[in-house]
């Protein structure tokens, strides 16, 4: 017993809470911020070999309005592969565009088709777009889109790029990944057409194999002409 004959008092630590919450408060506002993600900022390479992706797909058309998930790899400078997957997240289709020839495949009712690049994107943008002029739109190569495709260009008056068309074609960015020269929502359109990408996300020069732009087909496959095909590849 201390000296005294008094007891002895326990020592405890306080803290008042108001002071207490604030701190608490503050570590979790600071580690909020720190795990926030940053925004993705996107510029191309000097030198393209590939890029691929996912985006979100809606085509509003003569055969009705239609939306997919769509996975995408384009091979510098014009070859590309398309990937639709329905609302169900079932794979609809896979589509390789080449300069010149298209191959369309439904896997779940085991038909293809094979024809020329132009009918197909044609029926999907309502004019033909070329592999490359796709593949330059999603890059934000704007120069070479104005050169070497024909596009006019129209800019803000800062000379940024907000959209272009050819032949009847449009495209309007309706917004860029940072700092401002890669596309991440674009809006197509022509006369009774419209498309619109949100690009969900995008990579350069990943080493994805060549291969994946020839079609490789499974054996037993029945083709079809264009006709039955465009009346049952986007249901």
């Amino acid at each position: 017993m201390p000296e005294g004959g008094g007891r002895e008092k326990t020592g405890r630590l306080r803290c008042p809470v108001g002071p207490c919450l604030l701190i608490l408060v503050i570590i979790v506002g600071l580690t909020g911020a720190a795990c926030r993600s940053r925004p993705v900022r996107l510029l191309p390479p000097n030198e393209i070999r590939n890029l691929g992706g996912q985006a979100s797909f809606y085509l509003n058309g003569p055969d009705g309005v239609f939306r997919f998930r769509l996975g995408f790899f384009c091979l510098f400078p014009a070859t590309a592969r398309l990937e639709f997957i329905d609302p169900l997240g079932r794979l609809r289709a896979i589509l390789w565009l080449g300069p010149e020839l298209a191959t369309l495949y439904l896997p779940t009712e085991r038909i293809y088709w094979q024809g020329e690049s132009r009918v197909l994107t044609s029926e999907v943008f309502g004019q033909e777009l070329k592999p490359e002029e796709l593949a330059r739109i999603l890059a934000g190569l704007w120069s070479q889109l104005a050169a070497e495709d024909g596009w006019q260009l129209q800019l803000d008056g800062q000379g940024h790029v907000l959209g272009g068309e050819r032949n009847g074609l449009l495209f309007v960015l309706k917004e860029k990944f940072p700092p401002g020269q890669v596309p991440k929502k674009v809006h197509f359109s022509s006369p009774g057409y419209t498309v619109r990408m949100h690009v969900l996300k995008l990579n350069f020069n990943r080493g994805q194999e060549a291969s994946m732009v020839n079609p490789v087909l499974p054996p037993g496959l029945r083709k079809v002409d264009w006709e039955e095909m465009a009346g049952r590849w986007k249901r």
